[in-house]
């Protein structure tokens, strides 16, 4: 079979972007000495020296956000920077062959197995405040013949991190393009969102409290159709979503932590062409590991159910990761 020009293009930006996030971690970790862990704002010197190489500004450390993975999502102190991620949607504990996520609400989206990754420009304009513009790619189904490569919603966002006292937070207000067939299906163009998180820390207990919320806005260009998305309809097509993921994590040093969350969402369906109704979605759990090779550069593995049923079989074990270079 023949392979299109966009195809190749979309398959090549993938294996391009995993290399250069895999070789970004590699390189992390190989600046940390054997047998000697320093702490993981001391690494910042590493991507600080690359920068001025390259005549990049480097900001100072104001210690405004100390949490790891904060830190990590908030990327490099350079002026100019490029910033990546990787997840893996991995199986269900109980069926590890299983192709596919479980979806218990029907909602609209993908849901395969998949390796999503993306790759971002950053402009900082200080200690606490940036500009990303980005895009990424998704392999679904990779161990089970990666049937489809999607080019993953070019996005541009605004971080601001901020501290009132023992609290620590960072705002990201943004947009997207859609470009995953799933949602173009339905005609979806694309949306406005805003994320925020929030992490508090107990004294010096180790434990701290974390809150995420997410309020995203739908944009499509045309009417809603009625019927399930198999016969052409637009199905559980939401217009706009209100998401909160309140947490706990213990801390055992600046770079380990375990943390565990809940995750609750309500979305307006459009079929119903009221924007006050809103529906519930299943409530999920996740338990998981965090760990910081260094200020930028988080990786976090976590199994992640629900807990209207928490059986194996709806229990899935994913992997997700963040870097920055420069």
């Amino acid at each position: 079979m023949i392979v299109g020009v966009r195809s190749r293009f979309v398959v090549f930006s993938a294996v391009m972007m995993i290399g250069f996030t895999l070789g970004t971690a590699r390189a992390a970790v190989e600046s940390v000495s054997i047998g000697t862990v320093a702490p993981a704002s001391e690494s910042s010197t590493v991507s600080g020296s690359a920068a001025k190489v390259l005549g990049s500004k480097q900001f100072e450390e104001t210690q405004t956000i100390t949490d790891a993975k904060l830190r990590a999502d908030a990327g490099s102190l350079s002026q100019w920077s490029a910033k990546a991620s990787l997840s893996y949607y991995g199986p269900t504990l109980g069926d590890l062959s299983a192709p596919d996520q479980p979806n218990p609400d029907g909602s609209v989206g993908s849901y395969s197995q998949a390796i999503k990754g993306a790759v971002s420009v950053r402009y900082r304009m200080s200690p606490e405040r940036a500009f990303s513009a980005g895009t990424g790619v998704a392999l679904n189904h990779p161990f089970h013949g990666m049937d489809r490569v999607d080019a993953n919603n070019p996005f541009l966002t605004y971080d601001h991190t901020m501290r009132f006292g023992g609290l620590q937070m960072r705002t990201s207000p943004g947009m997207t393009i859609s470009t995953v067939p799933n949602y173009t299906a339905i005609a979806q163009v694309g949306g406005l969102t805003l994320d925020n998180s929030m992490v508090y820390g107990l004294g010096r207990s180790g434990f701290a409290l974390s809150f995420d919320t997410n309020l995203s806005y739908w944009i499509y260009s045309r009417e809603y159709r009625p019927g399930s998305t198999k016969k052409g309809g637009d199905g559980l097509a939401q217009q706009y979503t209100i998401a909160w993921y309140p947490g706990v994590k213990y801390n055992f040093s600046d770079r380990l932590n375990v943390n565990s969350s809940a995750g609750f969402q309500l979305y307006n369906p459009r079929q119903m062409g009221d924007a006050s109704t809103l529906w519930n979605r299943s409530v999920t759990l996740r338990l998981g590991l965090g760990y910081a090779f260094s200020r930028d550069v988080y990786f976090a593995p976590y199994v992640q159910g629900f807990t209207n049923n928490r059986s194996p079989e709806m229990t899935t074990f994913n992997v997700s990761g963040v870097f920055s270079v420069l």
